[in-house]
């Protein structure tokens, strides 16, 4: 990325970026784990290395969208990222299945989901287990459950 200059953000000034590509480059050096950045500012192409807080605001970010950054200075004397998009880019956060908050579903509790799901499927039809079962309603019934339960699709 030599073409690109190394822009550091200075606090309480207004940066406008474009992204150049939709995802940043990672990679670990000796300071640790780094997500670089290339924008378009001021008509110059530019990269940045993000700080995990700011990389967590704008990683869902794709290129071409525009955005104004800013390293505000708080009244404690702490720095906040301010991340506003401009110029028609919709905000972009985390979708359900890959939101931070959210942890990733080992194999032994989708085991679980599974198991508890199929329970309620046939429950919901109010029939026992014992009867004839509509094997595809109940997986539907099954399938739709885990959707919820695990926030993704559900295939077999």
């Amino acid at each position: 990325m030599s073409e690109y200059n190394n822009i550091k953000i200075q606090p309480n000034i207004d940066y406008n970026f474009k992204f150049m590509h939709d995802t940043p480059i990672q990679g670990e050096n000796s300071y640790g784990k780094y997500n670089l950045y290339s924008f378009e500012h001021n008509g110059e192409s530019v990269s940045l290395f993000a700080t995990d807080a700011l990389h967590n605001k704008i990683q869902f970010f794709k290129k071409d969208d525009t955005i104004i950054v800013r390293k505000q200075t708080q009244p404690d004397g702490k720095m906040e990222w301010v991340v506003i998009p401009t110029m028609g880019t919709p905000e972009r956060t985390a979708t359900p299945s890959t939101s931070n908050t959210q942890a990733k579903v080992d194999d032994r509790t989708k085991d679980i989901h599974r198991q508890v799901c199929l329970k309620l499927a046939v429950q919901s039809m109010g029939i026992s287990i014992s009867e004839n079962l509509d094997f595809d309603m109940v997986k539907m019934r099954m399938e739709g459950l885990l959707n919820v339960l695990e926030g993704e699709s559900v295939v077999s």
